[in-house]
């Protein structure tokens, strides 16, 4: 039983670690402004460079 608990311990902290961490690196991403563009602004590149043609 006791090891069953600790098993449990390890994987809620394992899991909410992991999505902490990730949540943490996001938002130091996005204060840094390192963000990737989104799908509108590599659009707006596309078509001001000719890459993309909205006829097609």
């Amino acid at each position: 039983m006791k090891q069953l608990v600790g098993m449990f311990t390890f994987m809620l902290g394992l899991i909410l670690g992991l999505v902490g961490g990730a949540a943490l690196l996001a938002y130091a991403y996005q204060a840094a402004g390192l963000y990737p563009p989104d799908d509108a602004t590599i659009k707006f590149i596309a078509r001001e460079r000719g890459w993309l043609r909205d006829d097609v």
